[in-house]
């Protein structure tokens, strides 16, 4: 049995920026997936990391990847994302799901453990943080309300991701907003050629080997704000993975 399992969302197949997953960062000799790991393994909530990718040809060189790395790695539906995390699930008796995406190099650790434990403590059925700088957070969720979702979800919207059921149903689950301790509205996903720009920027300045503690980069950005021009223009598209 796993008590917290992260699954986190990944392909090589962005529309934006194919292959974004496999690009080393800055001087890191390290791949933006590589970082999200370890990232993650800093978590102490954490029980189990498992990247679940969908089972297509094109994505079979990520497969080897993680296969090469010694990293779990789950594959499922390309298209119907809900159901390929609900199929993950059922393979580790997980209680608590994190959902995170494979575009986030600067997700908070420190952050993501608060929100496991928020989840906790309040026995909500969801917990987000909507106001942090992109990028930087995951989802939290009891395996029952993506039970619950992959039940009854029928729109084509709600397949294609993953939590929208969940927080457009407040009648049916207890959803939790958390306020992020910087709200700043920084851009630190890597989704674009922009994107990718100003993330090799922060990684050349600001990795020694370790992962980043946020406010370090938050820091770094407040003093050189002209960086934040780099991916200012840039439209998020509403979901991403």
């Amino acid at each position: 049995m796993v008590d917290v399992l992260c699954i986190v969302q990944a392909r090589l197949t962005s529309n934006r920026l194919p292959n974004k997953v496999l690009t080393k960062l800055g001087n890191s000799q390290k791949t933006v997936l590589q970082h999200v790991y370890e990232r993650l393994k800093k978590s102490e909530k954490i029980s189990k990391i498992v990247f679940a990718i969908p089972d297509t040809p094109l994505n079979d060189s990520l497969a080897n990847y993680l296969f090469d790395n010694n990293i779990t790695c789950f594959r499922g539906s390309e298209d119907d994302v809900l159901k390929r995390f609900y199929c993950c699930t059922r393979m580790y008796d997980a209680n608590i799901i994190v959902r995170a995406t494979c575009d986030n190099p600067l997700l908070d650790w420190y952050f993501l453990d608060e929100m496991i434990n928020y989840l906790k403590d309040k026995s909500c059925d969801y917990v987000s943080s909507n106001k942090a700088p992109l990028g930087t957070t995951a989802e939290v969720m009891t395996v029952a309300a993506l039970r619950t979702a992959y039940d009854n979800a029928i729109l084509s919207e709600y397949r294609e991701h993953v939590t929208p059921f969940i927080y457009n149903n407040p009648q049916l689950f207890i959803c939790k907003d958390l306020l992020y301790p910087c709200v700043d509205q920084y851009r630190l996903t890597v989704d674009t050629k922009e994107d990718l720009q100003l993330m090799n920027i922060i990684y050349d300045n600001l990795y020694v080997g370790l992962p980043i503690d946020n406010f370090n980069v938050y820091a770094f950005l407040a003093s050189n704000q002209d960086l934040l021009k780099i991916n200012c223009n840039v439209q998020q598209v509403a979901l991403s993975e």
